[in-house]
């Protein structure tokens, strides 16, 4: 079977990304012999859109399996259409996880792991914090306003 990894590097013997879409390598393995193509990920630094060019390539590369940490609702959708299962793998190297497959020791998710964007540059996520910035800026405005509006409502005058 050809299966798809998340990796950090380009061979067996690298970690498994935790991330899909922006994953530094994609490598497909055959889990028989454990022969390798590694292709550095295309997608990694799109500005957007990612896990969608990730799961595409690995479509077309005719992967039957991917295994990863996390992967988004979009690329999900594009896997699932494709009947790639995903398997999720949070530790290890390439082969160790290419093992737990065969073994069957790895179970697939029918959903996504992860929220949309989550991996998108600059994207942080909901908001938590309590907003008490203590701001020192000492802005003089320079404002010469000049307006002279007669507008008001209901105080015109008669």
């Amino acid at each position: 079977m050809k299966v798809a990894v998340s990796s950090m590097g380009d061979r067996v013997d690298a970690q498994v990304s935790a991330i899909f879409g922006r994953c530094p390598y994609l490598l497909l393995v055959d889990t028989e012999t454990l022969d390798c193509q590694a292709h550095p990920n295309a997608a990694a630094g799109a500005s957007g859109g990612a896990g969608i060019q990730a799961a595409q390539f690995i479509v077309q590369q005719g992967a039957e399996a991917l295994l990863t940490g996390n992967v988004g609702p979009n690329a999900m959708g594009v896997l699932q259409a494709a009947d790639i299962p995903v398997y999720q793998v949070w530790a290890g190297t390439v082969r160790q996880a290419v093992d737990a497959l065969t073994q069957g020791q790895l179970q697939a998710v029918s959903t996504a792991t992860t929220a949309t964007n989550t991996g998108k540059t600059g994207f942080q996520g909901p908001a938590t914090g309590g907003g008490m910035g203590r701001g020192m800026g000492q802005g003089r405005g320079g404002g010469r306003g000049q307006g002279r509006g007669g507008g008001g409502f209901g105080g015109g005058r008669r």
